[in-house]
């Protein structure tokens, strides 16, 4: 999982860093949907990436949604 990823959930939507880790699933990583909104936000705003809450729900663990936020920054 990149730094940035990291950071946003840690820091931004307080979840805690020692569930964070590539194979987590979102439900273990403390997510909510308050929280997969408040991601859906903050990815529009830094990155200017469009990720529907489904797609970040979809994503199912925190290494899928990495790759996910990276393919949609590189333009994929």
């Amino acid at each position: 999982m990149t730094g940035d990823l990291t950071r946003i959930l840690s820091d931004d939507l307080k979840l805690p860093a020692d569930r964070l880790t590539d194979d987590t699933t979102l439900d273990h990583a403390g997510f909510d949907s308050l929280a997969i909104v408040e991601l859906s936000v903050l990815l529009a705003d830094r990155y200017g990436i469009d990720i529907s809450d489904s797609d970040i729900k979809d994503a199912a663990t925190l290494g899928r949604l990495d790759h996910l936020i990276t393919t949609k920054r590189n333009g994929r």
